[in-house]
C-alpha cells in the first residue's frame, strides 16, 4: 500500500482536496477548495495579518486607504485594529460589537442581533463558508500560475441581502489556502477591498487582545445594529 513507503504526513498531505486534480467538473472544483479551506481553516486556533483597506464612494474625490493588523481567535473573537490615518479599534466578541474612534474619543458598543448576525457573517467577521454557500451563487476562477490565488465571485441569492451586498470577491491563497483579499461591492456603487499580508497561523496571542482599554470619560453610544441598517 501506499502509506507503507511513503511518511505518513506526507501520505495525508497528499489526500487532501486538491482544486487543481485534473478531470474535475467545475462543480466538483468549487467543492474540493471549499473542503480544503474547512480542512485548513479547523486548525487555526489564532491569526494575525496586516492589512490594507482602500474605499471607493460617490462621495470621496480619490480611493481612500487605511492600513492596520487584523486578529482573529477561535471561535468568535476578532479585533481591526486600523493604525493609519486615523486609529480606530474595533472588537467583535461573540455577540457584541465595540469600535473605539480613538482620535474623537468616541466608543460605540453594537449588540448583534439575528439578522445583524447574519450580516457579520457573510462580510467576514468570522465568516463561515457554509453561509457563505447558503446565501451566494459562487463561481471559481483558477489560474494557470499554479502561484496566484484563487478567485471566488459571490452574488446574493435572496434580495434581503442584495439590497445590503451587490457582489463580493473572495481571493484565496493557492498554497495555505487561507484568505487573501476580500471586496464587496454595495448597490450604491461604493467598493471595500481588504488585501491581508504576513498572515501568522496559530502564533499565539497576548490575552487582552480582544480587550479595550478605554479612558475615564469616553464617551459611550449604544448603538442598534438591526434598526440603524433597516434589518428588522
Amino acid at each position: 500500500m501506499l502509506t507503507a513507503v511513503v511518511p505518513a504526513g506526507l501520505a495525508a498531505a497528499d489526500a487532501r482536496p486538491d482544486p487543481r486534480q485534473p478531470g474535475l467538473s467545475a462543480g466538483d472544483r468549487l467543492g474540493a477548495l471549499l473542503d480544503r479551506m474547512r480542512l485548513e481553516q479547523a486548525s487555526v486556533e489564532t491569526m494575525e495579518a496586516d492589512f490594507t483597506q482602500v474605499k471607493e464612494s460617490k462621495f470621496l474625490l480619490a480611493p481612500a486607504e487605511s492600513t492596520g493588523v487584523f486578529s482573529y481567535a477561535a471561535p468568535d473573537r476578532v479585533r481591526w485594529e486600523y493604525r493609519s490615518p486615523d486609529a480606530i479599534s474595533l472588537v467583535i466578541r461573540g455577540d457584541q460589537m465595540t469600535t473605539w474612534y480613538r482620535d474623537l474619543d468616541k466608543v460605540e458598543q453594537v449588540q448583534v442581533g439575528r439578522q445583524s448576525q447574519r450580516v457579520l457573517e457573510f462580510l467576514g467577521a468570522g465568516s463561515s463558508l457554509d453561509k457563505l454557500v447558503e446565501y451566494f451563487e459562487v463561481s471559481l476562477a483558477i489560474s494557470s500560475d499554479p502561484t496566484q490565488p484563487f478567485r471566488l465571485e459571490l452574488e446574493p441569492r435572496y434580495q434581503r441581502i442584495a439590497k445590503r451586498l451587490e457582489h463580493m470577491t473572495v481571493w484565496v491563497d493557492s498554497q495555505r489556502f487561507y484568505l487573501a483579499r476580500l471586496r464587496f461591492v454595495t448597490p450604491d456603487g461604493d467598493v471595500t477591498d481588504y488585501r491581508f499580508d504576513r498572515v501568522r497561523v496559530n502564533g499565539g496571542l497576548p490575552q487582552d487582545r480582544f480587550e479595550l482599554a478605554l479612558p475615564s470619560g469616553v464617551v459611550v453610544e449604544t448603538v442598534d445594529f438591526d434598526a440603524r441598517f433597516g434589518l428588522r
